[in-house]
C-alpha cells in the first residue's frame, strides 16, 4: 500500500498536476483537511476535481479553515472519511472531523469493534498532542488529547494530519507512524508506504 498524503491545500490547485508522477506509484490519495481556505462549494469542488485528474482514489476529513459546506461536498462526492471509513486493498482508513471530539473518537471505536481484524489509517486534521507533528513556534504543542489517547489505546498503522504548517515532520507514537506531510499550498507532501512489517514514510517538495 502506497498512500500521497496531503494537507492545507487552502485551496491551491494549480501545482497538483505536478503530482501526476507520485500518484501513478500510488494506491489512495489523502487529504487532512484545510482543502479550501474558508472557501466555498465551488473552491471545494475545484480542488477535488484537480485531485481526480490524478486517477486514483481520493479520501478526505476537513479541518478548521473549512466551512460545513466543504462537508457537504465530500460527502456528496463520496470522499468523506469521518463519515464512512472506507477499505482500499486490505486496509481500512477512519477519519475524524475537525475538531475532534469524543463522540466522534467513540463513533471509530465501536466501527473498528465491529471489523477487529483489520489493521487502519487514521486520517485528521489535528495532529497528535505533544509529538513533533504537533509542535508551533518550536516549543508549543497544539494537538488532540483525544486523537492522542485513541492512538495510544489503537495503534493505528499510521496517523496523517495536518494543521500545524511548520511541524512538517513524522514521529513515531508506539507502533503507529505519524506524518504531518506540511502544507501543499507551500509545495509539500508525503508518500507513505506500507508493507507487512513496516510503514515508512518520506517527505517531499515539488
Amino acid at each position: 500500500m502506497r498512500i500521497l498524503a496531503l494537507a492545507d491545500i487552502h485551496g491551491h490547485i494549480k501545482k497538483i498536476p505536478l503530482l501526476a508522477d507520485a500518484a501513478k506509484e500510488c494506491d489512495v490519495i489523502l487529504l487532512a483537511g484545510d482543502i479550501t481556505d474558508f472557501g466555498s462549494r465551488e473552491q471545494a469542488r475545484s480542488v477535488l476535481a484537480a485531485l481526480n485528474t490524478l486517477a486514483k482514489p481520493v479520501l478526505g476529513v476537513t479541518g478548521n479553515c473549512d466551512p460545513p459546506e466543504v462537508d457537504d461536498v465530500l460527502r456528496q462526492q463520496g470522499v468523506c472519511l469521518s463519515d464512512h471509513p472506507a477499505e482500499i486493498n486490505g486496509i481500512l482508513f477512519v477519519g475524524l472531523p475537525c475538531p475532534a471530539s469524543q463522540e466522534s473518537i467513540e463513533s471509530i471505536k465501536e466501527y473498528l469493534a465491529a471489523h477487529p481484524s483489520k489493521s487502519f489509517v487514521l486520517l485528521s486534521h489535528q495532529p497528535t498532542e505533544g509529538t513533533a507533528v504537533d509542535l508551533q513556534g518550536g516549543s508549543r504543542h497544539k494537538g488532540s488529547q483525544f486523537i492522542r489517547s485513541f492512538i495510544e489505546e489503537y495503534q493505528p498503522l499510521a496517523a496523517v494530519s495536518g494543521h500545524i504548517h511548520e511541524a512538517r515532520d513524522t514521529d513515531q507514537l508506539g507502533d503507529t507512524l505519524l506524518v504531518n506531510p506540511g502544507p501543499f499550498r507551500n509545495d509539500c507532501y508525503a508518500v507513505i508506504d506500507i508493507q507487512a512489517e513496516s510503514v515508512q514514510a518520506k517527505l517531499h517538495l515539488l
